[in-house]
């Protein structure tokens, strides 16, 4: 058993080590083993409950769009909810909606909100600049329906996990952009903003020792872009870091462990958010590592780390 770094809060400790033994003998992720992990991630599926109701909706392709499905929870008729458009994570290449209907669910319920999670089409299938805008038709169809849905379409919000944070990020600034259908604000958690990180920004270990390597992050990037990350130029809206920014984009949480991989490229969005005047509310967590609440959900840091999200939506939504 290789010994976890020290800078590990003590409480994560033996939920990590149980991990590191499950997956020690697990192949690198690469275009090779990508159906294997596809396939493992599909039985990372929380049991759901009967309420609040979780529905499909297929938003059909248009010539500026490929198709798209919709998973809406807790919708009703006769209130007006504020709403959040929902990305998973998964490095752009695997992962579903279904992997986190449970913590919808449970948050539609802490928030009185509907949550609108969206099935984007995965990498390298389907290119980030493509997924864009899905997400895009996605935050249109909820505006045209709210009135069905239940929803304020003053209060639409985004939040993404992961590379789900990657996706939210560029909603917001491709939104913001044509200027068309409001968002409120976006929560980030600890999101995938930057194909430089693991190619050309190297962050000091510990930062990345846990769940998402920077050999894992090359691979996401470079199968979401279609070319080698971290090279001088790149599209516009597709990596979310290097975008022109707008004073334009909305209050923003962005929660990262400071063990991420992704700690420095989420600090440094923040700063330059708040450089432009956008409200920001970043908190930031003493010896966590990526997705760690996920790994260790029962422990006081992860309980906090939720509660804290929680209490940052209520404000800024």
């Amino acid at each position: 058993m290789t010994p976890i770094h020290p800078a590990v809060a003590p409480e994560l400790v033996e939920s990590l080590n149980a991990l590191l033994d499950a997956t020690a003998s697990n192949p690198p992720l690469s275009g090779k083993t990508l159906g294997f992990y596809r396939k493992r991630n599909k039985f990372n599926v929380s049991p759901v409950s009967d309420f609040p109701a979780i529905k499909s909706h297929d938003i059909a392709q248009s010539t500026e769009t490929p198709s798209v499905r919709v998973w809406v929870i807790n919708a009703s008729t006769d209130t007006k909810k504020p709403a959040l458009l929902h990305f998973h994570g998964g490095g752009f290449v695997m992962g579903s909606c279904q992997n986190g209907f449970s913590r919808m669910q449970q948050l539609a319920l802490d928030l009185g909100c509907v949550v609108v999670s969206v099935d984007y089409g995965l990498a390298p299938e389907m290119r980030i600049d493509e997924v864009v805008k899905q997400s895009y038709a996605a935050l249109v169809w909820t505006h045209q329906h709210s009135e069905t849905l239940g929803i304020n379409n003053t209060r639409i919000g985004l939040l993404g996990f992961s590379a789900g944070g990657g996706h939210a990020a560029l909603l917001a600034q491709y939104a913001a952009h044509r200027n068309e259908y409001a968002v409120k604000c976006q929560a980030l958690i600890y999101p995938m903003l930057d194909d430089r990180t693991g190619s050309t920004f190297l962050p000091e270990p510990p930062k990345g020792m846990y769940l998402w390597t920077a050999e894992q992050n090359q691979y996401g990037w470079q199968a979401a872009l279609g070319r080698t990350p971290g090279k001088d130029s790149s599209k516009p809206f597709t990596v979310p870091a290097r975008q022109s920014l707008s004073a334009d984009l909305p209050a923003t949480y962005i929660a990262v462990g400071d063990l991420d991989l992704f700690y420095d490229e989420n600090l440094r969005y923040a700063n330059a958010l708040q450089a432009l005047g956008i409200p920001v509310i970043l908190n930031e967590v003493p010896g966590a590592f990526h997705a760690f609440e996920s790994i260790a959900p029962e422990t006081k840091l992860a309980n906090m780390f939720n509660q804290e999200m929680v209490n940052a939506l209520k404000k800024i939504l």
